[in-house]
């Protein structure tokens, strides 16, 4: 007797396509990204930092301690025996008491993620969380044979584990609104218009902006010239590509403007913004 098909089965693969895939999707996560930026050890005779607001995450490990995180007057001394992860766009400042060593990352979890609530979390290191700062370790001794450093990867996503489901919160957004905002961070070099953005989100300009107001309390164009700033600077701090070339390859037109946008926004240059201390 021949099976019948429900109805509710479905095509894994387009139509046209030279491949079969049938069946029944009973699981679909959204995807993910760990985009580790940078992972270092410095040791610090200063740490003198004012208001840094940055686009990507960071991830404090102290060796000693000595060093002192501020956001909105409270004051956070990184105490060893802990990891600490600040998300992006908190604002902050650090100072020290007495020199000391640090192991940092800085990384990006993809648009949604990297939305999250600002502030600084503290978490105790575990025991694999230690076995991997020594691998770490091992492969800072032989940076010639290092092909990819897994284990930073595996650090960075065990303290992210750790962060509790409020920091999240920011995160539900309308799916209409997420399917937007997805479209902008995948053509920041584009010049892209509100109706294009309306269009594939399968909205009117008018009920884009609505939405973008009630989800994000910003206009949709101002969030994409968030997302473009925020991969400029990214850009300038991690790579040795010109201010030029940034500013075309992130839709900025061209330096002059960059360089308004981010005075105007960050309240910083372009030339500032590369040569501020990690």
């Amino acid at each position: 007797m021949p099976l019948k098909l429900e109805t509710s089965i479905l095509s894994l693969v387009p139509s046209g396509s030279a491949h079969r895939v049938h069946g029944n999707r009973s699981v679909a996560l959204p995807g993910v990204m760990v985009d580790i930026l940078t992972t270092r050890k410095i040791e610090l005779q200063q740490w003198e930092l004012r208001r840094l607001n940055d686009p990507y995450w960071r991830l404090y490990w102290p060796v000693n301690e000595g060093g002192v995180v501020e956001i909105d007057g409270a004051r956070t001394p990184l105490k060893t025996g802990h990891v600490y992860l600040i998300p992006p766009h908190t604002t902050f400042s650090t100072t020290t008491s007495r020199p000391f060593t640090k192991w940092y990352a800085h990384f990006n979890l993809g648009p949604a993620a990297d939305r999250a609530a600002p502030g600084i979390h503290r978490f105790p290191t575990t025991a694999h969380m230690r076995s991997l700062l020594i691998s770490l370790i091992r492969l800072g001794k032989r940076p010639e044979e290092v092909r990819f450093p897994w284990c930073a990867i595996q650090l960075v996503t065990e303290a992210v584990e750790c962060l509790p489901e409020s920091v999240w919160e920011k995160q539900r957004l309308d799916a209409r609104v997420q399917k937007a905002m997805d479209f902008m961070h995948q053509h920041l070099g584009l010049k892209l218009t509100a109706e294009q953005i309306a269009r594939h989100a399968g909205l009117s300009v008018r009920n884009l902006n609505h939405l973008f107001q009630q989800e994000l309390q910003q206009p949709p164009m101002r969030v994409l010239l968030d997302y473009r700033l925020d991969e400029a600077c990214r850009l300038l701090r991690h790579t040795e590509d010109s201010i030029e070339a940034i500013a075309e390859q992130c839709g900025l037109v061209n330096r002059h403007y960059f360089s308004r946008m981010l005075r105007q926004y960050r309240s910083t240059s372009p030339a500032a913004y590369r040569e501020e201390s990690l």
